[in-house]
């Protein structure tokens, strides 16, 4: 038997249901979460992001990896199982030196106000020209390394004429509370630490002496950032969220703060008052002090600490940093976010 002819509006019909069947697939992709993996330590902004599921909320799937320190980010970064890294300026440079391709999409924390010159009260040190002679803890190879030498280089002081004691931030605090250690150069939250639990006071900044080396940078492998590009997009934009956030309400970062590092919310909100985040919106700036944009004052303080390292043989050969900032991503993302929310960014 002849069949007969499907009616044209049915023939129709069926195409669209099997088109919409085929597409539905694609579609779920398309609204699926990018996938991301941060390497962190813990920073105010970060934590107010993560505590809040902004990173989920710019369609992200976020897996966190907790770091102690920067130096165990370069292997996670260089093995790949880190995206984007909360890495200091330190660490930063030691990976570029050690073949890591990575480039700075961002600026977790500045840090010349979070850094400085502890010194343990009956030391004798009641200004920093009374470190001459004294007995100072640091950390070599990391930014501390760096302020101590400028520090002393400002004030005519040889190393030779002080005692420099390499130790990690916790063995320093208890030096100190044993009075074996008269000052120590650390950041925070150790500087807290000492003030509160070894009867030490703070006697300058990195920032009061001008020196501006103390940062940590969102940094992302280069061949990743290519392939990835509306995710790094979407995180930095979760992070202007936090910015937002915490305008408004600076608590709710000093609680995630305290509550990561289990310090007391007096100290993290004494942190956030002396040093507080970085101005995200700034980064793009050619004239703000942490500006990611090439040949910007930031560049050249990145290199003279590259330089630093390389003499003080932390690092065994020299770094170029000209290619090492990229501002496309935050200028990206600011476009995103001023077209999506009417309250603008502004500094603290």
């Amino acid at each position: 038997m002849r069949r007969g002819r499907v009616p044209m509006h049915l023939s129709i019909i069926s195409l669209l249901v099997m088109g919409l069947a085929l597409m539905a697939p694609w579609a779920a992709l398309a609204q699926a979460p990018l996938p991301i993996k941060i390497g962190y330590q813990p920073n105010l902004v970060l934590l107010t992001a993560k505590d809040l599921k902004l990173f989920e909320k710019a369609g992200l799937a976020p897996i966190y990896a907790k770091f102690a320190a920067g130096a165990p980010m370069i292997a996670a970064a260089e093995n790949k199982s880190i995206d984007v890294a909360d890495v200091g300026s330190v660490p930063f440079l030691i990976g570029l030196s050690q073949g890591v391709d990575w480039v700075m999409i961002g600026i977790s924390s500045e840090g010349a106000y979070a850094e400085g010159i502890v010194a343990r009260k009956g030391s004798g040190i009641d200004r920093l020209a009374d470190l001459k002679g004294k007995r100072i803890g640091y950390l070599r190879g990391s930014t501390s390394h760096y302020v101590v030498m400028m520090a002393l280089r400002q004030l005519g002081v040889r190393p030779n004429e002080v005692t420099l004691l390499d130790m990690a931030p916790a063995e320093q605090v208890a030096a100190m509370a044993k009075k074996e250690l008269d000052a120590a150069v650390v950041w925070e939250p150790w500087m807290q630490r000492m003030v509160y639990e070894a009867n030490a006071r703070i006697i300058a900044t990195a920032g009061d002496l001008g020196i501006y080396a103390s940062w940590a940078s969102y940094s992302a492998r280069r061949d990743w950032l290519r392939e990835n590009r509306e995710t790094a997009v979407r995180f930095l934009g979760a992070l202007l969220s936090a910015y937002s956030v915490l305008q408004k309400d600076p608590m709710v970062g000093v609680r995630a703060l305290a509550g990561e590092t289990r310090i007391k919310e007096a100290w993290a909100e004494t942190m956030y008052r002396e040093a507080p985040p970085s101005r995200i919106h700034e980064w793009a700036n050619p004239r703000y002090r942490y500006s990611l944009v090439k040949d910007s004052a930031f560049q050249r303080r990145l290199g003279y600490l590259a330089a630093f390292l390389f003499d003080e043989k932390v690092i065994s050969k020299p770094v170029e940093v000209r290619d090492a900032l990229d501002a496309a991503v935050i200028t990206e993302a600011l476009d995103a976010w001023r077209r999506e929310n009417s309250s603008p960014l502004s500094s603290r």
